[in-house]
């Protein structure tokens, strides 16, 4: 009887054979290759384009082309950056020992994406500055057309007539003075939009119901607003203008689909938008309320002080929610955050106001701004860290770790 080889057999009958190791590495080094000849690409287009916006900016009145051009360059940078990263983890994970290597690069990496997503965030939330939270689109703030109408003038001024709410008759001034109130009309009105906005993104999110409750109570009192600042107008001028239709503000961005992305978003945006830009407006209507001189306009400077506090503090209350349900990726976000916020702001404003004469009808002046702006920027700053701390020491406790990305 003939015997077979037992080679043979295990030959016939093994199961398909996979790649020897060799093979795996050569193909991570030739992904590896590929992805930072793509690098390559991508770095060299986003100098070219860096050059590009710093000639625009020098050549422009604008800094609006430069600035897009800058934005958009650092998007190729960052795509770079990552296809880099791509790179380097591709090529470690195929050696020995390599996947933990890979991993720890890839956590680091990580924080230093969520950092930048918030630095970026702040800074198309800083581009440009109105008091209160905003609707945008692109970093750009949208704000609705004015229109004949007095759909939104109804706050009980107009009975006052165009004589006796500020104390002189010169009608230049008046029509400037109206004007000026019917543009902080405007941007109460917008407020009415990022607030119903904010509603469906904590919504979205999961939110608890007091944070949704006064996300929406937060939109009626800038209904309020808009009518009280419209009525005002009339009030001055006796002109009947209102916000005309606004589909703008249907297309204002959406948060990103993944969540932990979608926390850090709409951490960042409360931080600037709610603690900081809400908060500067609380201090600064509150000053004008003991400056005014036209006892009308204060009292509706107290009503609109005591609300605007109010929302700063609702928006600290969605950021230290977002912080705790994303752990750390939103903590570093809110960390870029901080580090992109400008030092200084300047908000469109009438020349006739800039000294602070106007100050007294109610309409601030840029010393005032500045220094409202400096003390909320420094209680925002010690504030995010005290509230980063704290959610670390939780983690901690609890023994959570990182949250990725997903």
């Amino acid at each position: 009887m003939e015997h077979s080889d037992p080679q043979t057999l295990d030959s016939v009958y093994a199961a398909p054979g996979s790649p020897s190791a060799d093979a795996v590495r050569l193909n991570a080094a030739t992904r590896a290759a590929k992805l930072r000849a793509r690098a390559s690409k991508l770095l060299l287009f986003s100098l070219a384009g860096f050059g590009l916006s710093i000639v625009a900016m020098a050549v422009t009145s604008s800094a609006g082309l430069g600035t897009i051009l800058f934005l958009g360059s650092a998007l190729v940078a960052f795509a770079g950056a990552g296809h880099s990263v791509a790179a380097l983890t591709t090529g470690l994970g195929a050696a020995p020992g390599g996947v933990g290597i890979a991993s720890a690069v890839g956590l680091v990496f990580g924080n230093l994406f969520m950092t930048g997503l918030g630095a970026f965030a702040a800074l198309l939330s800083t581009m440009t500055f109105t008091r209160g939270r905003q609707i945008r689109s692109r970093g750009r703030i949208l704000l609705p057309p004015i229109e004949q109408g007095d759909a939104w003038t109804g706050a009980g001024l107009s009975s006052s007539g165009p004589i006796g709410i500020v104390d002189t008759d010169d009608e230049e001034t008046r029509r400037a003075l109206a004007a000026q109130w019917r543009e902080n009309g405007r941007t109460e009105h917008a407020s009415v939009a990022a607030f119903a906005r904010l509603t469906l993104d904590l919504m979205a999110l999961g939110a608890p119901p007091d944070l949704v409750a006064d996300a929406s109570r937060d939109a009626l009192d800038e209904i309020r607003h808009t009518e009280l600042c419209f009525g005002l107008a009339r009030a001055i001028d006796g002109s009947s203008e209102s916000p005309g239709a606004f589909p703008e503000a249907a297309r204002a961005r959406m948060l990103p689909r993944s969540r932990t992305l979608a926390l850090a978003q709409l951490a960042v945006d409360s931080l600037v938008d709610g603690a900081l830009h809400e908060g500067v407006s609380a201090r600064i209507i509150a000053k004008l309320a003991r400056r005014c001189e036209a006892p009308a306009i204060q009292t509706i400077l107290k009503e609109i002080a005591a609300d605007e506090g109010r929302h700063a503090r609702h928006g600290w209350d969605v950021v230290r929610w977002c912080l705790a349900e994303g752990g750390q990726s939103v903590a570093h976000a809110l960390e870029g955050a901080l580090r992109a916020l400008p030092k200084t702001m300047s908000s469109p404003m009438p020349d006739a106001a800039r000294d602070g004469r106007w100050e007294r009808w109610g309409i601030m002046g840029e010393e005032l701004e500045a220094a409202e702006h400096e003390a909320t920027r420094a209680d925002l700053e010690r504030r995010v860290g005290e509230a980063i701390a704290a959610n670390r020491s939780r983690q901690s406790a609890f023994g959570y770790g990182n949250v990725s990305v997903g």
